[in-house]
């Protein structure tokens, strides 16, 4: 196999092997998260969610961001480590395998960098998640819920750039066979706007 390294790029600066093989992976690692790493609080409304049992609350939270399932690999792991199995590829730790070849990027860009936050957030709260003080899940509750809802978002909207810059290459997507198909997420509906101002309900 040869590698090949590459120069710091923003996504709208890689080759097109390579934006093709990003895009298909962050489909897949986009639709494990929404379906199964932030299903219940994703879909609970804000009324459901501030009158829902606290116990109720941190079982979905530890369900979605702790037993987060990896179709692909056919295993329960949690949110960071899913997102980490793409992303890793995205920071050169691990190789990008296109075509039997390896390929080494590094990729610096704006988007990519509000999604590593949100993770970089979400795996603040996990110690919480995994402990059992009820009073501590509560202060945060809201504030975790933001950044899940928020995570959605930039997700779909770092999809969605991907979408574009792989249309102005021209072509459609080449299939892969090694991959589990998501038939029920391959679309996945655009999430409304997000209010970026903290409004905490105590």
């Amino acid at each position: 196999m040869s590698v090949t390294q590459s120069e710091p790029q923003t996504l709208s600066e890689v080759p097109f092997k390579v934006l093709d093989e990003t895009l298909r992976q962050l489909r897949s690692t986009r639709n494990d998260i929404i379906r199964y790493g932030v299903w219940n609080t994703r879909n609970l409304t804000d009324e459901e969610f501030n009158h829902a049992d606290d116990r109720k609350l941190l079982g979905y939270f530890r369900q979605d961001l702790l037993e987060t399932r990896f179709l692909s690999k056919g295993r329960k792991i949690d949110l960071i480590q899913l997102w980490h199995w793409f992303d890793d590829q995205m920071t050169g730790t691990e190789p990008m395998l296109i075509n039997g070849e390896e390929h080494f990027v590094n990729v610096h860009d704006k988007d990519l960098e509000k999604v590593r936050k949100r993770i970089s957030e979400i795996q603040s709260f996990l110690p919480t998640l995994r402990g059992d003080d009820l009073e501590a899940f509560k202060r945060v509750k809201y504030k975790l819920r933001r950044t899940v809802l928020r995570l959605t978002y930039d997700l779909h909207h770092l999809f969605k750039r991907l979408e574009k810059y792989r249309k102005n290459f021209g072509g459609p997507m080449a299939p892969r066979a090694d991959r589990i198909p998501l038939e029920a997420a391959v679309e996945i509906p655009e999430p409304p706007p997000i209010d970026e101002h903290d409004h905490d309900v105590e």
